[in-house]
């Protein structure tokens, strides 16, 4: 009798851990909900920076913005994809980490005294690792994830 149970009790325990296997990742509904919040929070954040008044409000943006972007590339990171969407996924992480390690770096920079004379005269700030996030965003909407780019703010 017990070793009867033991083995109704394992094949529920096995039956239980293939179906959780067979779900795989998160649905593709849930993960293009996650990739829409993650670019909206990048993409205010982005904006934000915008919004400086003086160059230690803009230096002050730019941390936030960094911090912002970071933990939207954290929380995609978490949510998982679909199987078949895990690659984009990843490469998205990355570029949203490699854009908040770029903020965070040109924020220091720009901070030097040695730049001073340099910040007046810019007009704007490219990152390739927004391009790369741009380009994976557009994969994502051939593969029917419903997402738009980043602005250009």
């Amino acid at each position: 009798m017990r070793r009867g149970l033991i083995g109704v009790v394992a094949a529920c325990a096995c039956a239980f851990a293939l179906a959780g296997c067979a779900l795989g990742g998160a649905s593709k509904e849930d993960f293009a909900a996650d990739v829409r919040e993650a670019r909206d929070r990048v993409d205010s954040a982005l904006a934000s920076v915008t919004r400086a008044q003086s160059l230690e409000d803009l230096f002050d943006r730019m941390d936030d913005a960094s911090r912002a972007v970071d933990a939207a590339a954290d929380d995609l990171d978490d949510a998982g994809a679909p199987e078949d969407l895990q690659d984009e996924a990843d490469e998205l992480v990355d570029a949203f980490h490699q854009l908040s390690t770029d903020l965070e770096a040109t924020a220091d920079t720009i901070r030097e005294p040695a730049f001073a004379d340099v910040l007046p005269g810019t007009r704007g700030l490219s990152f390739e690792s927004w391009t790369k996030a741009n380009r994976v965003l557009g994969e994502l909407r051939e593969q029917g994830i419903d997402v738009q780019p980043l602005a250009r703010h």
